[in-house]
């Protein structure tokens, strides 16, 4: 099958963080479920919930790290590595790297002190931001090895901020200029491969390649990725995977919320109710038993039981060539709402139909 986009006149991946702004300034591109306001700014939440970021906000926010970065002599084709759970910060960090035309080195939160030193050294990475006191630790007892390290950055420590400080006096047209000049062929990021067999491996990835894969799931998939949609995203940032999802919600102005963790991904569901979720199988298999677990505490285990086998065989039935006939559509819709009130407090009114079908891709 022939690409539906190819990407032949693309620019850089941080326009369409400007395009946003301009086509719709108060569409909210994030939510931040528990800011850090030491680590980046945010406005007060309301009632305890989280934190919108608006596009216009969102451009703001990259604008003013780009400026940081420019001023501390990151230049177009620079590494910077970045080790962090997934988090706000994160993708601003990733954004604002592109926006002028820098690369970004993701590096793994859970990495060794081994691992995080070779992926710097292999990068050649000049800067390298981290999350935690920990990480700063780690990277500090490695800098006798790593000549090419000229800064770093901690998260958690308020250096954001700090570097957007220090990026007063860079005006906005020089970013506007770095950013002109960023092209589909440049690098935006190199992904390392987990190491199992050896030293972990750099994939280099360009501005093209990561617009086109994602262009072409948008075009195939507008169900999923389109304005108005939301997604919570709890897989590491580090991972190719996430990051495509990270850059298919703002190519589509859909809302995402980062979660740290699977633990904090299970309250954002049930918080947020996003539309749709992506992730490996055994996040679905966990939602799964805590929509039974939820149903069995309400006495109604025997209802989501129920529910649940109806819901394998109406979606077995779905890839017949005659699909589900009239009784089982029928018995599917009496299924949810028997078993709707443990699932749904689990995981969200909108994400119940995904587990109903992981529960079948389990059973088939």
């Amino acid at each position: 099958m022939a690409p539906v986009v190819t990407g032949a006149t693309l620019a850089g991946l941080a326009d369409m963080v400007w395009d946003n702004a301009r086509q719709d300034p108060e569409g909210v591109q994030f939510e931040r479920p528990h800011p850090v306001p030491r680590s980046w700014p945010a406005r007060r939440s309301v009632r305890g919930g989280g934190v919108p970021v608006t596009c216009a906000q969102f451009r703001d926010d990259v604008l003013a790290l780009a400026r940081g970065l420019i001023a501390a002599g990151v230049g177009h084709g620079d590494r910077v590595g970045l080790m962090s759970r997934t988090r706000y910060e994160w993708t601003l960090v990733d954004y604002a790297l592109w926006s002028i035309g820098a690369v970004t080195v993701p590096i793994y939160e859970t990495s060794s002190a081994e691992q995080m030193g070779w992926i710097v050294a292999d990068s050649g990475a000049v800067g390298c931001v981290v999350e935690t006191a920990e990480h700063a630790a780690m990277l500090a007892g490695l800098r006798d090895g790593l000549p090419a390290l000229r800064q770093a950055w901690q998260m958690d420590d308020g250096d954001l901020i700090a570097l957007a400080g220090q990026g007063r006096v860079i005006d906005d047209a020089q970013v506007d200029a770095r950013r002109a000049a960023v092209s589909g062929d440049d690098m935006a990021t190199i992904v390392y491969t987990s190491g199992t067999t050896g030293q972990p491996k750099g994939c280099v990835l360009t501005h093209r390649n990561m617009y086109c894969d994602i262009s072409n799931a948008t075009a195939v998939l507008p169900e999923l990725l389109h304005p108005g949609a939301s997604t919570v995203l709890f897989l590491p940032l580090a991972h190719a995977f996430a990051r495509l999802i990270q850059v298919g919600m703002v190519h589509t102005r859909a809302t995402m919320v980062h979660s740290a963790d699977m633990t904090g991904a299970l309250e954002q569901l049930r918080q947020h109710r996003p539309t749709f979720i992506l992730a490996v199988p055994r996040m679905f298999e966990k939602m799964h038993t805590r929509a039974r677990q939820q149903a069995a505490d309400v006495h109604r285990g025997w209802v989501f039981a129920v529910a649940d086998s109806v819901a394998i065989r109406y979606s077995r039935a779905m890839d017949t060539p005659n699909g589900p006939g009239g009784l089982m559509r029928l018995a599917h819709a009496g299924g949810g709402a028997g078993a709707g009130r443990g699932g749904r407090a689990a995981i969200g009114r909108n994400v119940l139909d995904p587990v109903r079908r992981a529960a079948a891709a389990r059973a088939g």
